[in-house]
């Protein structure tokens, strides 16, 4: 009986220990619609509505694009909380000589946090 017991036991023990890691692994994401083709660290994202989900590091964040089902960009950005939430989902853009527009950030209704994302230096690889 104690055997018994004791796997029950272990067993409940064992799922929550699971349950309780699901939060530490889990990536926040919201949907956003951009409206041109765009560049981040070196690859198009043509215009179109993305999943954006991501991952913080502190603050540091792995971020992704997904198109449909599809992961289209994975890359590197930060979070910044700015104290002040943001009426609309709004995406800002660096704009070349040549007319490209890269990414510059995302902020997001109703969040104070935004997804920050560094330019790609001159002759640095994509």
């Amino acid at each position: 009986m104690n055997r018994r017991m004791f796997a029950g036991t272990s067993l409940v023990a064992a799922a929550l220990l699971m349950a309780a890691s699901i939060p530490a692994v889990a990536k926040d994401g919201r949907r956003v619609q951009l409206l041109r083709d765009v560049t981040l660290s070196g690859t198009t994202l043509p215009a179109g509505q993305y999943i954006v989900r991501w991952q913080t590091h502190s603050p540091e964040a792995t971020v992704e694009f997904a198109h449909g089902h599809k992961v289209v960009l994975s890359t590197e950005g930060r979070v910044e909380d700015r104290g002040k939430k943001y009426d609309s989902d709004t995406v800002v853009y660096d704009t070349a000589a040549d007319g490209t527009m890269t990414i510059r950030e995302i902020r997001f209704a109703g969040s104070s946090k935004v997804l920050v994302f560094k330019p790609l230096s001159p002759g640095e690889p994509n």
